[in-house]
C-alpha cells in the first residue's frame, strides 16, 4: 500500500470529531479502570500482623504491637467523641477465608476484640481497608470524614512510632558487644547480647542478608565499625 494513502487515512481518522470524541472517552474509561483495579490490587493493612512495614520500613514485633494498640486507643477514643453518629466500625483487614469480604471491629472498649465478617455486597460503595462505617439497624454507612481523619492520625502514629523504634534498635547496637543468633527467619534476626549477659532477644530488621542465608541459631557475630561481623572465637 501506498505510504502517503496511509499517512491520509490516519490524518482523516484524527480529524474526524466523532472518533477524537470517542477515543477521549475510551481514554478516560480505561485510566478510572486501570487506577482503581490498581488500587484495589495493592489494598492492604494499615498495620499487618506478618512482616509488618511502614513507608518501606520494616517495623520490629514490639512496636508493631503498640502500634495495634494506640490505634485501638485512637479507634476508641474518636467512637467516644462522635457518638451522635451512631456506633462505629473500622474495617481492619480482608477475611483469608471468604472471596470479597472483610474483617470488622466494633470501636468500643471490652468489644474490640471481637471480630465481624461481612461480604464487600453489604457494605457502602468505597469500604476498604482504613474505612470508618457507622451502623444504623442493619446497614452500614461509610463515614468519609472520620475515616480521612483517622487515616491521618494513625499515619502520624505510625511515623513517631518508626522513630521511637530506630532510636530503641540503634540503644541495641553496642560498638564491640557480641551478639548470639537465637531465630532466623530468612528476613530478620532475633539476637541475644551475651556481652551484657541479655536474656532478652531483640528483633534485628538491619542484619546483613549474606549472613541470614547461612546462619543458625547459636552463631555468634560483634558489632564493629556500625555493622554485624561474624564472631571468630580464637
Amino acid at each position: 500500500m501506498n505510504l502517503d494513502l496511509i499517512n491520509n487515512i490516519v490524518n482523516d481518522v484524527k480529524n474526524n470529531k466523532f472518533v477524537q470524541n470517542f477515543i477521549k472517552e475510551l481514554q478516560n474509561y480505561l485510566e478510572n479502570n486501570i487506577s482503581n483495579n490498581s488500587h484495589m490490587n495493592i489494598e492492604k493493612e494499615d498495620i499487618p500482623l506478618v512482616n509488618p512495614t511502614h513507608n518501606g520500613n520494616k517495623i520490629i514485633v514490639k512496636y508493631r504491637d503498640k502500634m495495634l494498640t494506640q490505634r485501638g486507643n485512637i479507634l476508641n477514643n474518636y467512637a467516644k467523641q462522635t457518638l451522635n453518629k451512631g456506633q462505629m466500625y473500622y474495617i481492619y483487614s480482608k477475611n483469608s477465608k471468604m472471596t470479597d469480604s472483610y474483617n470488622l471491629c466494633i470501636c468500643e472498649e471490652g468489644k474490640s476484640h471481637t471480630i465481624i465478617e461481612a461480604s464487600k455486597d453489604n457494605l457502602p460503595n468505597g469500604s476498604r481497608i482504613g474505612s470508618v462505617l457507622r451502623k444504623f439497624g442493619d446497614r452500614y454507612i461509610l463515614d468519609e470524614e472520620t475515616t480521612k481523619e483517622i487515616t491521618e492520625e494513625i499515619f502520624n502514629m505510625k511515623d513517631e512510632l518508626l522513630k521511637e523504634q530506630t532510636k530503641f534498635l540503634q540503644s541495641k547496637r553496642i560498638e564491640g558487644h557480641i551478639y548470639e543468633m537465637s531465630e532466623n527467619d530468612g528476613d530478620r534476626a532475633w539476637l541475644l547480647d551475651i556481652t551484657n549477659c541479655s536474656n532478652e532477644g531483640v528483633e534485628e530488621i538491619e542484619f546483613p542478608k549474606e549472613f541470614l542465608k547461612d546462619s543458625k541459631e547459636g552463631d555468634l557475630f560483634i558489632y564493629k565499625d556500625g555493622q554485624y561481623e561474624k564472631f571468630i572465637n580464637n
